[in-house]
């Protein structure tokens, strides 16, 4: 069984990318389970390095690249409905920040639970927590500005040069404001930089438009070249080598000073961003040769069925994460527990998108019917 992409071909070198992006589903949920709830020991050994490793470029990376190569399969190319589309995601990241964050952070203070003496409350209140600014509000930002881009032509080399200057001059504007409440509130989106430094809170502004529209544009690019290729063989063999030397570049920069080049990972800089946009390309190319490779099975019916869900397994994950640090507390879990409860976390999400999904069927079947 073949699961529908979000594009108009079906063929295996476009289920490349719905595996790429069902296992992008599964390192978020483990990274992510890792943060919260992982002890110093385990993140510091080398089982937690690997986690946070493929938590990392082969995740958020590539969710907002192949949104952006996806982006231009999309037989829906009207700007207004784009648009909507764009403005309703982010707002959605407001609704996850009250679910998640805004109202157990309320009940765990009022309450006076164990749980809240552990939290850095001169950094955290519920305004702080309701406007974190997360991968949701970014891709909304993003789709509105691929929509745009895409109603005016933009010819896709200048959309990649776009996201290379991007990732090179981004540092340069993080954290400028003009002390104007209302105005630096925007400005946060863009740009902002507001470290908190606690356990799985790196940064306030976890997803700013610079540089992480990089990923979403070069995405374009790719989706676009894929998209006209004659041999798209050859052309993800192209995306392999691409990838690599971009990669090494990357290497070769930050070298030096690699603390300064990845930062806090949300605000990485030149040499982070060219190793994070190569490892993206080339990891395409990896999930092509493995589908080229290995037989149809149901693994890969599962993971593209999680590439199909993305938000609704982003939305459950993070809500049954969060909610679950009463329980668990925050980063004392041991190796053990963090294995069973990625797998609990994963099982328990991919439970509630087979909920979503049969739901939104039936009501497809009444209203055709």
């Amino acid at each position: 069984m073949i699961i529908k992409m979000n594009v108009t071909t079906q063929n295996n070198r476009l289920l490349s990318i719905d595996l790429a992006r069902g296992l992008a589903v599964f390192f978020m949920i483990a990274v992510h389970t890792l943060e919260v709830f992982a002890s110093e020991q385990v993140k510091n050994s080398v089982f937690g390095q690997i986690i946070e490793f493929f938590g990392g470029p082969p995740a958020a990376p590539v969710f907002m690249t192949l949104m952006g190569f996806s982006f231009m399969y999309s037989r829906k190319s009207a700007l207004k409905p784009r648009l909507l589309r764009g403005f309703k995601i982010f707002l959605s990241g407001y609704m996850l920040n009250i679910l998640r964050g805004v109202i157990p952070f309320t009940l765990s203070t009022q309450l006076e639970m164990d749980i809240a003496k552990t939290l850095p409350l001169e950094k955290l209140n519920e305004y702080t927590i309701l406007t974190i600014v997360d991968i949701l509000q970014f891709a909304g930002i993003a789709l509105m500005i691929m929509a745009l881009i895409q109603e005016f032509k933009i010819n896709k080399y200048i959309i990649l040069f776009t996201a290379f200057l991007i990732s090179m001059l981004s540092p340069f504007l993080w954290g400028l404001n003009l002390n104007i409440p209302v105005i630096d509130q925007i400005f946060e989106l863009f740009w902002g930089d507001q470290p908190i430094a606690f356990s799985f809170i790196a940064n306030k502004i976890a997803f700013p438009v610079f540089p992480w529209l990089s990923f979403p544009l070069l995405g374009m690019f790719l989706g676009d070249t894929m998209k006209n290729s004659k041999d798209q063989s050859i052309t993800f063999k192209n995306f392999g080598i691409i990838g690599i030397l971009v990669l090494v570049i990357g290497v070769a920069i930050s070298y030096s000073n690699v603390d300064y080049h990845f930062n806090d990972y949300y605000h990485s800089r030149q040499g982070g961003m060219l190793f994070m946009c190569g490892f993206v390309v080339f990891w395409l190319y990896i999930n092509q040769l493995i589908l080229d490779k290995v037989p149809q099975n149901n693994f890969f019916d599962l993971l593209f069925k999680w590439s199909n869900g993305v938000t609704n397994i982003y939305f459950a994950q993070w809500i049954i994460i969060i909610w679950s640090i009463a329980f668990l507390g925050i980063n004392q879990s041991s190796y053990l527990t963090i294995v069973l409860l990625i797998f609990t976390f994963t099982f328990i999400s991919h439970l509630i998108n087979e909920f979503i999904v049969f739901i939104q069927d039936k009501n497809k079947i009444k209203q055709t019917a």
